[in-house]
């Protein structure tokens, strides 16, 4: 009888060992970071009930940002605050991205958090037991003319209560365009129809490209792709547009130049 005791009392602990190691930390199955990939964005297409099981529901207030109303400035840094309360213990992920997965822009990581996936995706680097906890980091925004950015993140609060949320980012065109118009290229007319013009002056030559935009950044046609000489070049650019606004964003040797396009 004693031998069987002391046989079960190590096959006991070895089975705890073995349910605590796929439980995770108190809760959370990744105390020192999320894997790559599981924000719930489009592009991810899976979030962190693929590991920490449960059904994902849809959270507000978790995610704020000091990008102002009228949008973000290409180029420009900006602050990031992840905010989750509750008990048990806590972590996220987050990634700005476009609808298809490609990530747009830069991220920083801050106190207590870190990237991976190639810096795509932010993390915690130790998840936390404290009844309400704060993450901080920072995104650069990215080109001009990139348009909408969304950051989707997912957060675990002591598992299997998943929870995912977004921000929407709206790109500022006006800032952009006044940052980028330095006397590059001439579009016009403007409002336009179905032709447009644009004098170009070129210290380099090689590839002009013009793309149009739509307000929301997605592209609607490239009108050109042809490669000038240095010097004063003038080039027409048919279009097959509808009436509305939209972005002409000129790519060149010299720079890019962002331009408000009206059609009639």
């Amino acid at each position: 009888m004693k031998f069987r005791y002391l046989f079960a009392i190590p096959f006991l602990l070895i089975l705890v060992s073995i349910t605590q190691s796929f439980s995770g930390d108190n809760g959370l199955k990744y105390p020192t970071g999320a894997p790559a990939g599981h924000t719930g964005s489009p592009g991810d297409a899976k979030n962190c009930t693929i590991c920490h099981g449960g059904t994902a529901s849809n959270v507000t207030g978790i995610l704020t940002s000091d990008v102002p109303e009228t949008g973000y400035i290409a180029g420009s840094t900006y602050n990031f605050t992840v905010t989750l309360t509750g008990t048990g213990r806590k972590g996220f992920q987050a990634s700005p991205q476009n609808q298809g997965g490609t990530q747009l822009g830069t991220l920083i990581a801050g106190s207590d958090s870190q990237l991976n996936g190639s810096g795509k995706y932010i993390t915690h680097t130790q998840a936390s037991n404290a009844a309400s906890k704060t993450w901080n980091f920072q995104w650069v925004a990215p080109s001009p003319g990139t348009g909408e950015v969304t950051m989707y993140i997912a957060r675990v609060i002591n598992q299997p209560n998943v929870g995912l949320s977004s921000l929407v980012l709206n790109e500022n065109y006006s800032v952009n365009v006044e940052k980028m118009t330095k006397s590059m290229a001439r579009i016009y007319p403007n409002p336009a129809g179905k032709h447009i013009f644009a004098d170009i002056s070129l210290k380099n030559s090689g590839r002009v490209v013009a793309d149009i935009f739509n307000l929301n950044g997605q592209k609607q046609e490239t009108l050109t792709d042809v490669e000038l000489n240095a010097g004063e070049q003038s080039v027409r650019l048919d279009n097959n547009l509808k009436p509305g606004y939209y972005i002409l964003r000129l790519t060149t040797p010299d720079g890019i130049q962002n331009q408000k396009l009206i059609i009639n």
